[in-house]
């Protein structure tokens, strides 16, 4: 390989101690998620509501308002990119997000950029068979048009539309996000890549963190802040009350925050929002999700000597071990508000059931949780005789049963 000639002669720069109230702070823009010259990430399954999300928090930066639990810092020029979708997806989703929040034209202002890749294509870094290499006339271009827009924060979703490369090569990660880098900093704009999870990460969200982002670690390593959505778990759900299904939730956890303290986790909803633009054929017209912040209610887990033997009973008296599942019809909660001579609405779709029913749902759930925090009931594969494949069972412990 041919040497490559240094640019200019390296010197060291000698470091000049000042006061620190002298230093300029950081600018952070949105929490302390999003920060001028720098890139953050957020990674999430698909069909959670990421897209939602940051669209909302573009709204909520353009107009500066508190839309989802955070106050912007002033009013920011904010362009969205979006890799997947048309322009008119685009604007139903942010036309159903301005009726939820009751923004109206004036105050959104010239604020909010937003383009389709569909329209706009940007491909930064390419693969081919002469290894990687950096669209250097695009990234000019990016760089003219964030400053000539005055641009604050730039939402690109999702990242991997934006090159060719091999999600697991690192090497060529790492050029990516070195791209998107010199773009922050260049700027001073705040940059936000929005990323996909792998397959075990869509599956175990809450266990792999943000290490479950798809491809290399690269991505995550040459970030200063990463956070991750996850959905719902059966200890949340056994904690926490979600009203009509965990399906609409989602939790925004810190993944990685190098220059701030970790935040608290958030709880997101996404609630319908009908356009009222029916037209011919599409009588209904359409109905959007929308991102809103969600704070549920705790529930308060108590579980009474004789509700524990009564549980341990039932279980024992099963000819085979009821399932971990929720969605069996074998589910150990329904043999547990059996034995507790409770009502969690067995066999009626979730919709159909009252609020009642939800709530002893949940309140069996959480004394589900609290027997397998305690150890007096446990998880373990079995074979199902039906159809000959393993399935996860709840059994008590064997002290549990000596007792009984």
């Amino acid at each position: 390989m041919e040497e490559v000639p240094y640019s200019k002669k390296v010197v060291p720069s000698p470091f000049a101690l000042r006061e620190p109230k002298l230093i300029p702070p950081r600018q952070w823009l949105y929490g302390t998620h999003l920060i001028r010259g720098f890139v953050s990430l957020t990674v999430a399954p698909g069909g959670l509501g990421k897209s939602s999300m940051v669209l909302v928090e573009a709204l909520a930066m353009a107009t500066a308002r508190d839309l989802l639990g955070i106050q912007p810092r002033g009013t920011s020029r904010v362009w969205v990119w979006n890799g997947e979708d048309p322009a008119e997806e685009l604007e139903r989703r942010i036309a159903a997000a301005c009726i939820h929040y009751g923004i109206d034209a004036d105050q959104l202002g010239d604020r909010l950029l937003v383009d389709s890749g569909r329209t706009l294509p940007i491909c930064l870094v390419k693969m081919d068979k002469g290894g990687v290499s950096v669209a250097e006339p695009q990234v000019d271009e990016l760089i003219k048009a964030i400053r000539e827009n005055k641009i604050d924060v730039l939402v690109v979703d999702p990242f991997v539309t934006t090159h060719s490369v091999s999600e697991n090569d690192t090497t060529g990660m790492n050029a990516v996000i070195a791209t998107w880098r010199k773009i922050a900093d260049v700027t001073n704009c705040a940059v936000e890549l929005v990323h996909h999870v792998s397959k075990a990460g869509a599956m175990n969200g809450d266990e792999m963190g943000i290490y479950a982002s798809r491809g290399a670690g690269a991505l995550i390593d040459g970030v200063r802040s990463a956070r991750f959505l996850t959905r719902p778990s059966d200890s949340d759900a056994g904690t926490l009350t979600f009203e009509g299904g965990r399906k609409h939730y989602f939790k925004v956890r810190d993944g990685k925050s190098n220059l701030a303290p970790v935040a608290t986790d958030t709880w997101m909803r996404m609630v319908g929002v009908p356009l009222g633009n029916s037209t011919g054929f599409w009588t209904d017209g359409d109905t959007v999700g929308v991102c809103t912040v969600y704070n549920p209610e705790a529930v308060e887990v108590v579980i009474s000597d004789e509700e524990v033997q009564a549980i341990v009973k039932a279980i024992n008296d099963l000819a085979e071990a009821p399932r971990h599942s929720e969605r069996a019809t074998e589910w150990v909660g329904y043999v547990v508000a059996n034995a507790l001579g409770v009502d969690i609405g067995f066999g009626i779709k979730r919709i159909d059931q009252s609020a009642d029913q939800r709530k002893a749902r949940v309140e069996v759930r959480a004394k589900i949780g609290l027997l397998m925090k305690t150890g007096t009931l446990s998880t373990t594969a079995q074979r199902n005789t039906r159809d000959g494949r393993d399935v996860i069972v709840v059994v008590v412990k064997k002290e549990e049963i000596a007792e009984t």
